[in-house]
């Protein structure tokens, strides 16, 4: 439960939410602020009624057949984090059985492109990446094109060289 989990649960509350969490290591009781961890992802699924991921993707896919079954029936998933977290053939089951009834998803497995599958299903709620739209973080963008340019010109390499 890093900045944007904590983010998103300080506005959970404020619709009397109860926050629930599973992380690598337990916050600091003032980072909680009365969000229940869970050490075990497993153990806290069937508890949850609406899952909201927020985690680096590379590690795998973290949500299989075997994990949104554990989910109560009628829950409610949003992935903001990275598509390649999600099984989408195991989510667009679990969406058209209504184990799942509705997702919130901003991230595909196959970026830029998405599983079309998804487009026409009434319980989905799907948004173009908004993770850097933001002002703070376009102009970082365009100040480190300007670098990146500014160096070649001047003969050396570019520091975020593709």
């Amino acid at each position: 439960m890093g900045r944007i989990g904590r983010a998103l649960a300080h506005r959970a509350r404020a619709f009397g939410l109860r926050v629930l969490y599973h992380n690598r290591s337990r916050l600091a009781p003032g980072l909680e602020a009365g969000a229940e961890y869970h050490a075990d992802l497993r153990a806290m699924l069937p508890r949850c009624d609406i899952l909201s991921l927020h985690l680096p993707g590379g590690g795998g896919v973290l949500m299989t057949r075997e994990l949104f079954g554990l989910l109560p029936r009628g829950a409610v998933f949003v992935n903001t984090a990275r598509g390649s977290l999600v099984d989408e053939d195991a989510l667009h089951e679990a969406l058209t059985s209504g184990h799942v009834a509705a997702a919130g998803l901003d991230v595909f497995a196959r970026e830029p492109d998405y599983d079309l599958r998804f487009r026409d299903l009434p319980n989905v709620f799907a948004t173009p990446h908004m993770g850097s739209a933001t002002e703070g973080t376009r102009d970082a963008m365009g100040f480190q094109a300007l670098d990146n340019v500014a160096a070649v010109l001047a003969g050396r390499p570019a520091p975020d060289a593709l």
